[in-house]
């Protein structure tokens, strides 16, 4: 018994080599240039995934940067208004200062008429009392007009007249 039947062997192995160089020639290729295409396919998607992952960072940035602008925008927007406030309360006060200070001129101006009243009243009664007493004392009668006369030049040289201190 022979263990090793050298022609069945030698034929296996030339069947073996015409399998392989058929299979090189004619499958191998078509198999290498489909694994190809599906290696290329492959990272094509991995391409084109990390570019919509890199799409969606760049998006979301944006955002984040479109909030924040929304956000200082927004705070502007209220500091606008608080200063417009401001202002609003700055001119009523000023308004309000300003309708005082007129009141108050107004008010300074009655009262500077009604002393300038009463002092003329005070000195038409001066007169009055200054005729009386005259007529009094000199027991004669003078005309009115001359009278008026005398105690209104009387009095105007007393009101020119610096006061005298009491006591003096």
């Amino acid at each position: 018994m022979k263990l090793i039947d050298w022609q069945l062997l030698v034929t296996h192995v030339i069947a073996f080599l015409i399998v392989l160089f058929l299979l090189r020639r004619f499958a191998w290729g078509p198999v290498l240039r489909f694994l190809e295409q599906r290696r290329e396919k492959i990272r094509a998607e991995f391409a084109a995934a990390e570019e919509r992952c890199k799409d969606a960072d760049v998006l979301k940035l944006q955002y984040e940067v479109h909030l924040k602008n929304i956000e200082v925008e927004s705070r502007q927007r209220v500091q606008e208004a608080i200063a417009e406030g401001n202002a609003a309360a700055a001119r009523i006060r000023e308004q309000a200062q300003e309708e005082r200070r007129l009141r108050l001129a107004r008010s300074e101006e009655e009262v500077q008429a009604q002393t300038d009243a009463a002092k003329e009243m005070l000195r038409q009664r001066t007169v009055e009392m200054a005729l009386k007493a005259a007529e009094h004392v000199v027991r004669r009668e003078l005309d009115d007009a001359t009278h008026r006369r005398l105690i209104e030049s009387f009095i105007t040289e007393l009101e020119t007249q610096p006061a005298k201190p009491q006591g003096a």
